[in-house]
């Protein structure tokens, strides 16, 4: 058997002859972008991408958005995460270049009615929040787990859903900075409640 190619006009050439000229063809087509130099151009470098949007992380993430957190609190993050356990669907959004701060957000399904939350969900010595869902609280969250004070909203939506927005600082923070951020928080949770109405 003869290991050749036949051209199309009927001229048989050995497939080694073909190898090395598919190769040469190849070899020129690389250029600059292969890793030589490029000529100097006048040409205007391509604009830097933008960052993809918070909702893009999906689950509890597509109530939030980094404009948003950036409008209401005035803190610039711009990484998101999100995860679900069973039907408790979370969010984190972060800064890109530190963890903390954070604004993290839980969501659950649930049978419980608004006496139910006050007495069960609401933590001790939350303040109730009016004019958020069926029933809201808010409070202070003391420093823990590498994280400086933050602040926690909670509520029952309209929709039965349990809803909790929490902010954590970083380390060091005084405890005054984030129990100030607690009507900025409330704002937020209200714009997510309308969002998962």
């Amino acid at each position: 058997m003869s290991s050749s190619r036949l051209r199309e006009d009927g001229v048989r050439v050995p497939l080694g002859a073909f190898a090395v000229a598919v190769l040469v063809t190849l070899a020129g087509c690389a250029g600059p972008a292969a890793g030589s130099p490029r000529a100097p151009t006048s040409a205007k470098p391509a604009p830097s991408p933008t960052r993809e949007p918070a909702e893009s992380a999906g689950g509890a993430c597509l109530l939030l958005s980094f404009e948003q957190v950036d409008a209401v609190l005035g803190v610039d993050l711009g990484a998101a995460g999100a995860s679900n356990s069973g039907d408790t669907y979370t969010c984190v959004l972060r800064k890109v270049e530190t963890p903390l701060p954070d604004l993290s957000l839980a969501v659950s399904p649930t049978v419980a009615d608004p006496a139910v939350f006050t007495a069960s969900v609401a933590p001790k010595g939350s303040t109730s929040v009016p004019d958020l869902g069926k029933v809201a609280y808010s409070r202070s969250v003391p420093a823990a787990n590498g994280a400086g004070p933050g602040a926690e909203v909670g509520w029952l939506s309209g929709n039965q859903r349990l809803m909790v927005l929490r902010y954590r600082t970083p380390p060091g923070t005084p405890a005054g900075d984030a129990t100030a951020l607690i009507p900025k928080l409330v704002d937020l949770a209200k714009k997510v409640d309308q969002a998962s109405a």
